[in-house]
């Protein structure tokens, strides 16, 4: 049901969310284990609830960027597996500890410091750099760091993990190569410790090389319905940003309206106004399936199932959308808007359903 009082809102389906896992799970199978990528607030869904969602309907952990959302979700009650994906600065070792954390790590320096700072073995992930240059140890000094965190009684080595620099038809040759070094580093360790996980797979890795899942999966795109791959997938879509219209006028051909009287109108026209701009997140790039690309470019809601164009360009909290081919719209009524879930408001009401 659609809430009344709001005049903007993120409405989050969890029953889509919960039979995208139940996907990716058909698709790995019960050998492999599956993290849940909850970083950056759960690509804009809500960390809190859709990790308690999520681990409820089977993940077997799930994973953040940083101390703070790992803190976020330990406040509120979630007991379950956490692993930090990113390495911590060494001074937030104690942190880990306290939080009961699982971590990336790619220097002795942090593993030493983790080994200060925890009373008893904390569970770390040597990180594998392949190309992509953000965190991560070389492969040829993989073994090493490896060797001295095995060497320590107060770690305990849980996985070697990686991140591709892949994108889907652009360097797949290279992958495939990049995943069999990886793989060679990964099982040369879990022969010495079959009780760690290899993991490298993200959503599109999983998706286009699923020869290459391992131990584990580490799932953050398709959990949310977005296939960024050619390899078609049952997903469904658990995301959808509503304003509502606060005004519909009429207005004639020529008439000037918006900043800067920047904007003509080129026929007699309705135009309806939202309550909703760009300091909520609409930018000049959204990016949902329904905007159009081509020479007469523009973006659009939509209402009763119709596109509404924008008119002009949005200001900071309200947008006009053309309503003229929609001669039923009024003053109340729900328009979905194109947007990119991370950079959805934090502001904007999220309604659960």
């Amino acid at each position: 049901m659609q809430p009344t009082r709001h005049l903007k809102w993120v409405e989050i389906d969890l029953g889509a969310v919960r039979h995208n896992l139940k996907t990716v799970l058909r698709l790995i199978g019960p050998k492999v284990k599956l993290l849940a990528v909850v970083k950056a607030d759960a690509y804009g869904h809500g960390a809190v609830e859709i990790s308690h969602a999520l681990l409820q309907a089977g993940a077997d952990g799930v994973g953040v960027l940083t101390l703070d959302e790992a803190e976020e979700l330990r406040r509120a009650g979630v007991k379950g597996k956490i692993l930090l994906m990113a390495p911590p600065p060494p001074e937030d070792a104690p942190s880990v500890a306290k939080l009961k954390l699982e971590v990336v790590v790619d220097s002795v320096k942090l593993s030493k410091a983790l080994a200060r700072a925890c009373s008893s073995s904390v569970p770390v992930h040597v990180d594998v750099d392949f190309g992509l240059g953000r965190w991560g140890v070389r492969p040829k000094e993989a073994p090493e760091l490896i060797r001295s965190i095995r060497e320590n009684r107060r770690l305990r080595l849980a996985g070697v993990s990686a991140h591709l620099d892949y994108v889907p038809g652009k360097n797949a040759v290279e992958a495939e190569e990049k995943l069999r070094i990886f793989n060679r580093i990964a099982l040369r360790t879990k022969r010495e410790n079959p009780e760690i996980l290899r993991h490298c797979a993200n959503s599109t890795i999983l998706t286009d090389f699923p020869h290459w899942k391992m131990d584990m999966v580490r799932v953050g795109n398709l959990l949310y319905g977005i296939n960024p791959t050619s390899h078609a997938l049952p997903l469904k879509n658990p995301w959808r940003l509503q304003a509502r219209i606060l005004s519909v006028q009429e207005v004639a051909k020529g008439r000037s309206i918006g900043y800067a009287s920047e904007y003509l109108a080129p026929r007699k026209m309705r135009v309806a106004s939202l309550a909703i701009g760009y300091s909520d997140g609409l930018t000049m790039e959204p990016a949902e399936r329904f905007i159009g690309f081509g020479k007469e470019f523009r973006y659009w809601g939509i209402l009763k199932g119709k596109k509404a164009p924008f008119v002009g360009r949005c200001g900071i909290s309200h947008v006009l959308i053309d309503v003229s081919k929609i001669p039923s719209a009024k003053p109340g009524d729900a328009v979905t808007l194109p947007i990119r879930r991370t950079a959805a408001g934090s502001r904007l009401p999220r309604i659960y359903i």
